[in-house]
């Protein structure tokens, strides 16, 4: 096996970091290093928020994982939301995202998880199309935001 998924540590910060910078620039999201750090520190720190794990390929890490935690009484419990999931472009096309989407299935049958949410990029048929390989569907609501 030439890949793993492991927690992430506050030492594994900088590298998670840049590659947050790297994923949001694909779609022009303001990024902020410091409040990413702080974050990041605050994520790790506190498991009741959810998990962050890296993607190592080759001993490189190649990837993350971002997994938030919450409670939905419409779905029964606690639900997992798939927060983030970016593969390095030099990586990509070596299945890690299929990957990623086995160990975040197999995560939320062991934590006895009652869904996964994620949020995707109306523009983004190829993640649109792995994730509907996996079981993903639209639901029939959408998502608003109130940003204070």
């Amino acid at each position: 096996m030439n890949h793993e998924i492991l927690k992430a540590n506050i030492s594994d910060i900088p590298d998670l970091c840049q590659m947050m910078k790297d994923f949001y620039a694909i779609d022009l999201y303001p990024f902020d290093e410091k409040t990413t750090t702080d974050n990041f520190v605050r994520f790790i720190n506190n498991h009741h928020y959810g998990e962050c794990f890296k993607i190592v390929f080759e001993q490189q890490i190649a990837g993350y994982i971002i997994l938030a935690k919450y409670f939905s009484f419409e779905f029964g419990g606690e639900i997992l939301f798939l927060d983030e999931l970016f593969v390095k472009p030099e990586f990509q096309g070596k299945s890690l995202g299929k990957k990623a989407l086995e160990f975040v299935k197999n995560y939320s049958i062991e934590n006895s998880f009652k869904i996964v949410l994620l949020e995707i990029e109306n523009h983004n048929e190829k993640a649109k199309k792995l994730y509907e390989h996996y079981g993903f569907q639209n639901h029939k609501r959408s998502l608003m935001i109130l940003k204070n």
